[in-house]
């Protein structure tokens, strides 16, 4: 008997984290971890427990809440392996180094140390797109999912059931990736993330053309664009799209998107243009110092930093002296969760942090550049694999899209609760 417990990710976006076992395999997919915000305060929030006794790990994509937690069962004593792309394991280091950073300057609980991501490479096995692998008697087919560089789509086949975890998908083309529509056939259980299963994105040239548009204005104006973007996957989707529109004007790189672009371009086959890219990170200046930071503000500029939701980074510096300007624009180009100093700016006009709160009088915008799949094409993508079972994950509108699925489309579909278990 094949069963499913759900640790994680569940009604939510965030600590990712589901156990397949199969009677004789136990593996676990993902175990990521979710920041609270700055309203919420304190440690992050953590999967459900899970074990050591583990026949593997899988791991579809490096970003926190799929990745964050898995090193913590390495410092528990796992000794098994991980398995995931090139790409995914050196942008997943970068990350996890930071947590360990974090978690000591916040003073919060530590997890896993530095010598414990040293000692997991040893088990890291590195899988790419079109291969198959076996963990005991099961067999995983990797697949492009389209999210970021090195993401992927899991197809685990355990003698009884065929199970296809999408992880985080994009089916449609970004200046970065090339989307991915489904092709998987004779699939029993769909496990799918739900981002935007609620809203339908704007037609990407047009929320390009606008970023251009909007870069081009503050430009004539002699001011400065901060566009604040998350390190892995949308920094770079940014640079390109600036050279797509041949934006005329020094161009800057901050913060932990100049390593995670250094680490991209190492795997060109993961790429829809590597040239393009390798080409634009070439021109752009990077900046390492607040020194730096603060010439490259003396002038009119485009700054791409991190974070994506104003939570830290260099963007910090960038807000806290440039706020009260007319002439310089904050465009935020990601999903901003709710309480995140982001989504309070956008809501409030504040910038919020800490000890701050500063009326923000310079323009302000939030445009749409998701690499997730939005409503059209999830639904696409389930009428596509056709499975017997859906279980939604990674959503704030799991039961609602659910429910769709259930009452609309008639299949048997379920939002399940963290800790929750199911037979398939």
């Amino acid at each position: 008997m094949n069963t499913l417990r759900f640790l994680g990710a569940c009604r939510e976006v965030g600590r990712s984290g589901v156990l397949l076992e199969t009677g004789s395999e136990k593996i676990l997919i993902e175990y990521g971890i979710k920041l609270k915000t700055p309203e919420e305060g304190g440690e992050p929030k953590y999967p459900r427990k899970v074990g050591t006794d583990l026949d593997g790990i899988l791991l579809t994509h490096a970003h926190l809440d799929h990745s964050g937690f898995i090193p913590s069962l390495y410092h528990q004593g796992y000794k098994g392996y991980v398995y995931s792309t090139a790409t995914t394991f050196d942008l997943s280091h970068i990350l996890w180094k930071d947590t360990v950073k974090l978690a000591r300057l916040k003073n919060h609980t530590m997890h896993f140390f530095n010598s414990d991501l040293n000692r997991m490479k040893r088990f890291e096995h590195r899988v790419t797109y079109g291969q198959q692998f076996e963990i005991e008697n099961c067999t995983v087919e990797v697949h492009d999912a389209g999210h970021i560089p090195g993401s992927a789509s899991l197809l685990i086949d355990t003698g009884e059931k065929r199970v296809l975890y999408t992880g985080d998908i994009r089916t449609t083309d970004t200046q970065l990736l090339k989307g991915r529509i489904p092709n998987f056939r004779d699939v029993d259980v769909l496990i799918i993330e739900s981002t935007y299963s609620d809203r339908i994105h704007p037609p990407r040239e047009e929320q390009e053309r606008e970023l251009a548009d909007r870069v081009r204005e503050t430009l004539d104006m002699n001011g400065i664009v901060l566009l604040p973007a998350f390190a892995v996957g949308r920094s770079q989707e940014v640079l390109m799209i600036l050279d797509k529109y041949n934006i005329d004007a020094p161009i800057y790189l901050d913060g932990m998107a100049i390593e995670a672009t250094e680490i991209v371009l190492k795997y060109p086959e993961f790429l829809r243009d590597p040239k393009r890219l390798e080409r634009m990170y070439s021109r752009v200046k990077k900046l390492r110092s607040n020194k730096e930071r603060k010439k490259a503000t003396e002038h009119s500029s485009v700054i791409v930093t991190t974070s994506g939701m104003l939570e830290g980074g260099p963007i910090a510096y960038y807000i806290e002296r440039l706020y009260d300007r007319k002439d310089v624009s904050i465009i935020l180009t990601g999903y901003q969760v709710k309480g995140t100093v982001g989504e309070i700016l956008l809501r409030t006009g504040r910038y919020k942090k800490e000890n701050l709160n500063l009326k923000v009088n310079c323009f302000y915008e939030k445009l749409d550049l998701s690499a997730h799949a939005g409503r059209d094409e999830l639904f696409d993508y389930v009428k596509t694999v056709d499975p017997e079972k859906v279980y939604v994950v990674h959503g704030e509108n799991c039961e609602g899209f659910a429910a769709e699925l259930k009452d609309g489309l008639g299949y048997e579909a379920y939002a399940p609760k963290a800790g929750q278990l199911f037979e398939l």
